[in-house]
């Protein structure tokens, strides 16, 4: 099918666009100008890149009906990081593009939406069902609850399928630094003790490639809604600080509680993906003891310059 991929650079956004060349759609991809988009380097030929800010609504809406996509998928969104999550970017670079992209692909005949949200729709509570009221405690949460109501409500006007998958934590090769487990593996690659808290959290992380994996089944399946993205497991951060520490330096003794928690710091994550799978034949493929190997051996890859295969 013809897609149009929104922050196709980014971490989330080039995994999908490569298994989505690898299936054999045809992709117009988004990226800032001047972005040199390392990540797509590999892809260079095979897709339709469109230099545009997608916030220029009037372009946007320009360029998509000139290209016809059949589905939009939306990875872009201002404001990712911890210190970007009480910003008042969240509002005004995120809610009006995202309400702009679906009016922009309705008009060009686009027949599904299929935007990433975020488990912190939900805040702080347990569990996460995709039928409770959402309860953000960040701008960040919030932005993306009045996305998910403004974009649905949009697309059913105009009637187009309408999906939102809220992701939980992910990880994967060349992902962005700052992470919990880029940098972890960055510090002891390097032979140094990263200091941590005491990595009690018990958190949901999803391999980047089960995530693109997730995204395009549900562009293809005729299925709507809300639904939770995650591995259905949780594991605590200390054990996945071990793993790393198995894989990067074996012979490094680590110490936990060296860092106090956040005072927002979330406990608990685990997404009940009983919903998703039911509705597209997804399921999560990598564990997460495969996971964390092949990232350490991504990075490790980069660190020596050997090859890396995936």
């Amino acid at each position: 099918m013809r897609i149009f991929l929104t922050g196709a650079a980014g971490f989330v956004g080039a995994a999908t666009l490569r298994l989505a060349l690898e299936d054999g759609h045809d992709v117009l991809a988004a990226v800032r100008p001047g972005e040199p988009a390392r990540r797509l380097l590999p892809f260079s030929g095979r897709y339709t890149r469109l230099d545009i800010d997608i916030s220029d609504t009037a372009q946007l809406s320009a360029d998509v009906i000139e290209w016809q996509p059949e589905t939009v998928i939306h990875c872009a969104w201002t404001g990712v990081t911890n210190t970007a999550r009480f910003s008042h970017e969240q509002i005004f670079d995120n809610i009006d593009t995202a309400c702009a992209l679906i009016d922009a692909c309705a008009k060009a005949g686009a027949s599904a939406f299929v935007a990433l949200g975020s488990q912190g729709e939900y805040g702080a509570g347990t569990p996460m069902y995709e039928d409770q009221l959402p309860s953000p405690t960040t701008l960040y949460g919030a932005a993306k609850v009045a996305s998910l109501f403004l974009t649905r409500q949009l697309a059913a006007q105009a009637g187009m399928r309408h999906v939102w998958l809220r992701l939980f934590s992910t990880y994967g090769p060349d992902d962005n630094d700052g992470w919990l487990i880029p940098t972890m593996i960055t510090e002891m690659l390097a032979g140094r003790r990263p200091r941590t808290t005491l990595g009690t959290q018990t958190w949901d992380w999803l391999h980047v490639d089960d995530v693109a994996r997730a995204l395009l089944a549900a562009a293809i399946r005729p299925t709507a809604g809300v639904f939770n993205l995650g591995s259905g497991q949780s594991i605590e951060v200390r054990r996945i600080v071990e793993m790393i520490r198995d894989q990067a330096a074996p012979d490094l003794e680590l110490v936990f509680g060296e860092i106090d928690f956040r005072p927002d710091q979330v406990m608990f994550m685990q997404a009940d993906i009983t919903r998703l799978c039911a509705a597209t034949d997804w399921a999560p493929r990598i564990a997460i003891e495969e996971g964390i190997a092949d990232t350490v051996a991504w990075y490790r890859a980069q660190a020596t310059g050997m090859n890396w295969r995936s």
